[in-house]
């Protein structure tokens, strides 16, 4: 393509700026014109002008406050023959016409470039820009050109920028206005060398020259790069890909419209094609993520009803990974919400294999943690839920390991200072872990590092700071040095376990936490019951049976069954150890009721060792009773073996433990 540009300018006063600005835009494939050159050439001027502009690509019109010489009636009439529709078409240029008002060559050249469609661009010239030498405006010419402008105004065109000095019109027209003749001069060239389609070329040119922060130069490179891309990726790329039709249909119809200069129709194409294969990908998807989750749940369930939880866990796994894949963040989150629900299972409704199936979730999450706080949170909840199943068993293995995990939860020396609660909590449930291992020992290394830890977490757990945790650790502290009590054979450590119980309660009321009160009644009781039995009179066993019974208006069968059973158990020993001591064997016989009491739900499927245990201490009742009377009723009644020692169920008071 050859840009053809005409400079509309009166020589006298803008001379040096038509020059310069003929010198910048002429290049090999650009031609610029200036009124001189048809007048040279003698004739009719106008018309020469008249015809150069209809086949020019643009008009630039220089309006300063001087018209110019003026064409004459003739050539001004002649015109007007040659277009009949010109005023038609230019109402203002008529009316002026009509007034005969003279139009000079230079106001001619706007309005023709107008006519015929041609881009014009208006530059004013400032008041106090650069003249020529031959500057002479007059009154006459000043309003002349100010009518001029306001024609122009009247069909709404306006000057694009205000000049003041030569280069400030260079950089006006020839870096802004005309710029994407320039370009699209350019990209066609290239096009014609490189066989691209024209429809894109000159989208492509109007997009490049819409970016103003290129010069020239970048421009060209810019479009040099697009036809690369067009040549190589658009016409070079895949046109059959043998993915599937609607990829393939997609990719010819985006090139027939990007070739026709329709490149945002042809990314719609492009754009609906993938829409639609994604919707179908995410109805799959929906599908495969339904038919895994249906297939893998029911393996679940499957485990967890032959007790085998390690495969329930397993279960679980595979489904997430085959759902969220390396996606550790969405891993991570399912896995704690199943956790959750098996923690429930498992904790509050007293499954086991639920239990067995949390830890190995919990395992999981141990090893997904990607920062040092997921990891100790995941070595914390692995505690819980491994504390929560060593309870129940008779072992110690599952206690050491939660010991363990806490260990490891609490390792960074920051975390007090970072996290002061969760330290504290993860101490609390430290303590309970070698609490439960104190109790199934005969040493009392354990209980002692109990006690340390819970006196940790204390210095955090403040009353006044957060009242129902720092109770917690107060009671879970009482029964380490309750245990402690009981295998001393000083009272120091019992009355120490009376005192923090009492602590507790302050807190612990029946009226806000009604279960931990009664939990923490419940201990109150076991320690009094111990200091009981090492004293000669009966206060403190009184004191014990009152706190027992305190428990049950809470501890209901309804509401908890098997800790109703232990406080029902736990009354039946302080009322025992009471009968002892009197002549009389009602308190005997009222322990005897609560034991028979407690079997109703320790059975010896559900909870084997509360069972014999409450089994034994109710056949010991019933041989005191017996042997106070003459008949053997009673004592046919007895199922604990002669010489058996009075076995203690509230040797297995309860803790509490801070899941998550």
């Amino acid at each position: 393509m050859s840009l053809k540009i005409f400079l509309s300018t009166v020589s006298d006063e803008f001379r040096t700026y038509r020059d310069a600005l003929r010198s910048d835009l002429t290049r090999h494939n650009v031609e610029v014109k200036v009124q001189e050159d048809f007048k040279d050439l003698g004739g009719d001027t106008l018309d020469k002008l008249d015809v150069y502009i209809t086949h020019c690509d643009a008009v630039i019109h220089l309006v300063g406050n001087m018209t110019g010489s003026d064409p004459g009636d003739l050539a001004s009439r002649a015109l007007r023959e040659k277009y009949p529709d010109l005023g038609e078409r230019l109402p203002p240029l008529d009316e002026a016409l009509k007034n005969g008002i003279g139009i000079s060559y230079t106001q001619w050249e706007a309005w023709l470039a107008l006519y015929h469609g041609k881009r014009l661009f208006i530059a004013k010239a400032s008041d106090d820009a650069e003249r020529g030498p031959n500057y002479t405006p007059t009154s006459a010419s000043c309003a002349a050109q100010s009518a001029h402008m306001a024609r122009l105004k009247k069909i709404e065109r306006y000057p694009g920028c205000t000049f003041t000095s030569p280069a400030d019109l260079a950089k006006s027209i020839a870096y802004t206005a005309i710029l994407d003749l320039l370009v699209t001069a350019y990209a066609e060239e290239a096009a014609r060398e490189r066989d691209v389609a024209v429809g894109f070329i000159h989208e492509l040119a109007k997009g490049v020259a819409s970016d103003r922060t290129l010069d020239l130069e970048g421009m060209k490179l810019a479009v040099r790069n697009a036809i690369d891309i067009y040549e190589n990726e658009i016409i070079g790329g895949q046109a059959q890909t043998n993915i599937d039709v609607i990829v393939d249909e997609a990719l010819a119809r985006a090139r027939k419209l990007v070739d026709a200069g329709k490149s945002g129709l042809a990314r719609a194409a492009l754009r609906k094609a993938a829409e639609a294969m994604r919707s179908e990908e995410d109805e799959r998807r929906e599908r495969y993520v339904a038919g895994i989750t249906v297939l893998y749940n029911r393996e679940r369930d499957i485990a967890l009803a032959a007790y085998d939880g390690v495969a329930a866990a397993q279960a679980i796994i595979a489904l997430v990974e085959a759902i969220h894949g390396t996606n550790t963040a969405m891993v991570t989150k399912f896995l704690n919400s199943e956790a959750k629900t098996l923690n429930y299972h498992g904790g509050d409704c007293g499954s086991n294999v639920h239990l067995i199936a949390l830890i190995e979730v919990a395992r999981k999450l141990v090893t997904i943690a990607s920062s040092g706080d997921e990891r100790r949170l995941a070595h914390h909840n692995l505690g819980a839920a491994l504390w929560s199943l060593g309870w129940r068993e008779g072992g110690t293995g599952r206690l050491e390991e939660a010991a363990a995990a806490f260990r490891e939860a609490l390792k960074d020396g920051r975390t007090r200072k970072r996290v002061p609660l969760m330290w504290a909590l993860t101490q609390n449930n430290l303590g309970t872990a070698l609490a439960g291992l104190g109790q199934r020992e005969s040493g009392t290394a354990k209980l002692d590092e109990a006690v340390a830890a819970y006196r940790e977490a204390l210095k955090e757990f403040k009353r006044e700071r957060t009242p129902l945790l720092w109770a917690m650790t107060q009671n879970n502290l009482g029964a380490a040095l309750l245990r402690l009590g009981e295998r001393e054979s000083g009272t120091g450590r019992l009355e120490e376990a009376v005192a923090v119980f009492r602590e507790a309660l302050k807190e612990r009321t029946r009226e806000h936490v009604p279960l931990e009160w009664a939990m923490t009644q419940n201990n109150l009781g076991a320690a009094l019951w111990s200091l009981g039995e090492r004293e000669s009179g009966t206060g403190r066993l009184e004191a014990a049976a009152a706190a027992f019974r305190e428990a049950l208006k809470e501890r209901t069968r309804e509401r908890v069954p098997l800790e109703w059973a232990l406080s029902q158990s736990n009354l039946g020993n302080a009322l025992s150890t009471l009968g002892e001591r009197e002549s009389s064997a009602a308190k005997l016989e009222e322990a005897v009721a609560a034991y028979r009491e407690a079997l109703k739900e320790q059975t010896r499927e559900r909870v084997p060792f509360d069972w014999t245990t409450t089994q034994n201490n109710l056949g010991n009742a019933l041989r005191s009773i017996g042997e106070r009377e003459s008949g053997t009723a009673k004592l046919a009644e007895a199922v604990a073996p002669n010489g058996e020692a009075l076995e203690i169920a509230d040797a297995r008071s309860k803790f509490t433990v801070g899941h998550r």
